[in-house]
């Protein structure tokens, strides 16, 4: 996909155009604003009320076709509706073979670097598909959504290159989707792997591969006792960037490539899904390539363990003791609980190989965050305040909800163990999210820890009118600038 900047379009054949209303400004004023055929506005705005989430398809006389979004009220427009609002448009043209389109962001208040580069991101993000494993008849393949036109007075060299960074990222967020979209056959540990391998020739990151061997000499106890039970060899993924002359910023990714639980096997409904929970992982790849793409500046490290949780004679069982590469011992309650094993052993790599000046992670962790926040909320857990202010901002800027949860001292005592030092989930079932983080901040030690629980967000189970189902490719963008925000 190009994505360019103009102030007019002359002469280009558009299949498609995109404008944009609020619901409490008068319809006749912003569609003269937009410069839309008057014997069209007039009928449309009989019926089209430009609510969050409404659309509007009409046929211009010139050809081609518009379609109008509404923002809802203009008092309360923000990141997280223009988002929305520009991926429903693109999704909206990407169904009516598209393949050009202008974006009209004459109506959009505030027009500057971070509101292009967030279109442009949405850009490239509305008009995702994943159409790597289906095969359309001959004649009936969709077009490929291929030039868009944003439209707007504002121009100038740093807004320009806004856009080129809003593609940048787009294509980062899609290459996670991809990763995560295919199917546990296809995006095996050994997949992951190669993948981050490709991506760090391409883009210029350090790239290291650790095999189940590497993994015994290192230690890795808990990682290898959650792979134990695969015929796929687990990897451990070590990426980096930047000055290593600086303390790093490490980023730690759940990379369960499939999780069935184990022999604490999970229900059969739903368990397709779980080709999913590599998403962490995936997205900590997707934040290294933007972090080379966009040039940077800091040192960061990110850690992937790749795995598979099955059952077979050689899982790990209920009752089983593993170490973590510590030394901390672990009584495994509940084989499914194996995400925090993968990660706690990923964050003893991290401080036994270089001194953090954070540790980040992103797992799809715990079904209690569903429960507790839906779909829409991510949950945020962390040692520090330190960083919540750039978190919300970066958040507001994402348009990525979080919501900071309790890191609950009162349920630590749930973890305690009477055959090891700590077991891996607690007495009750209760607070099911806070206890498996406190499980986590067992192996940070003094070291500034915030921990993303994307379980809600990671995949859409539901259609949304912004968003497909499938990989969300949730934090990458966050992570993006809340790492440019740091000084």
């Amino acid at each position: 996909m190009q994505i360019n900047l103009v102030r007019k379009i002359t002469n280009q054949k558009i299949d498609c155009r995109v404008f944009f209303f609020f619901s409490d400004l008068p319809f006749e004023k912003q569609a003269k604003n937009l410069a839309l055929e008057k014997n069209i506005w007039e009928e449309v705005k009989k019926d089209f009320k430009a609510r969050i989430g409404s659309t509007q398809v009409i046929y211009l006389s010139q050809g081609g076709k518009a379609i109008l979004i509404g923002l809802g009220e203009k008092r309360k427009f923000n990141n997280f509706v223009l988002r929305q609002a520009v991926q429903q448009g693109i999704m909206q043209a990407s169904t009516r073979n598209t393949s050009s389109l202008v974006l009209d962001a004459e109506n959009i208040p505030n027009i500057n670097e971070q509101s292009l580069e967030l279109i442009s991101y949405a850009c490239v993000y509305g008009a995702y598909h994943f159409v790597w494993h289906k095969h359309p008849e001959k004649g009936e393949e969709p077009k490929n959504l291929e030039q868009v036109y944003i439209l707007s007075r504002n121009q100038n060299k740093k807004l320009t290159e806004a856009v080129k960074r809003g593609l940048a990222v787009g294509l980062a967020a899609n290459s996670i989707r991809d990763l995560a979209n295919h199917p546990a056959n296809v995006a095996t540990p050994t997949h992951l792997a190669k993948h981050a391998q490709d991506a760090a020739k391409s883009y210029g990151f350090s790239c290291r591969i650790l095999n189940d061997k590497e993994i015994k000499q290192e230690k890795l106890g808990l990682i290898e006792g959650v792979g134990a039970g695969s015929e796929e060899p687990s990897k451990f993924i070590v990426l980096q960037y930047g000055d290593r002359k600086i303390k790093p910023i490490v980023l730690v990714g759940k990379g369960l490539t499939f999780d069935s639980g184990g022999i604490s096997l999970k229900p059969g409904d739903k368990m397709e899904e779980m080709k999913f929970d590599m998403v962490g992982g995936a997205t900590v790849l997707g934040v290294f390539e933007v972090l080379a793409k966009l040039k940077i500046k800091g040192h960061f490290v990110g850690l992937i363990p790749a795995v598979e949780n099955l059952p077979s004679g050689k899982a790990m069982k209920p009752g089983d003791i593993l170490t973590a590469q510590n030394g901390k011992t672990v009584e495994v309650i509940n084989t499914d609980a194996e995400g925090r094993l993968v990660v706690a052993d990923a964050i003893c790599y991290a401080r036994k190989h270089y001194t953090p000046r954070m540790i980040i992670d992103f797992a799809t962790l715990t079904g209690y965050i569903v429960r507790a926040l839906g779909d829409y909320y991510t949950g945020v857990f962390a040692n520090t305040e330190a960083f919540n202010r750039l978190f919300e901002n970066a958040s507001k800027i994402s348009a990525e909800a979080l919501w900071f949860m309790p890191l609950a001292r009162e349920y630590k005592s749930q973890m305690e163990s009477e055959v090891a030092d700590i077991k891996n989930v607690g007495d009750s079932g209760a607070a099911g999210a806070s206890t498996a983080a406190l499980f986590l901040e067992y192996f940070v030690g003094d070291v500034d820890w915030v921990h993303f629980d994307i379980a809600g967000t990671a995949w859409n189970t539901r259609p949304k009118y912004y968003q497909g189902l499938g990989a969300t490719a949730w934090g990458l963008y966050l992570a993006l600038n809340f790492l440019r925000s740091l000084k």
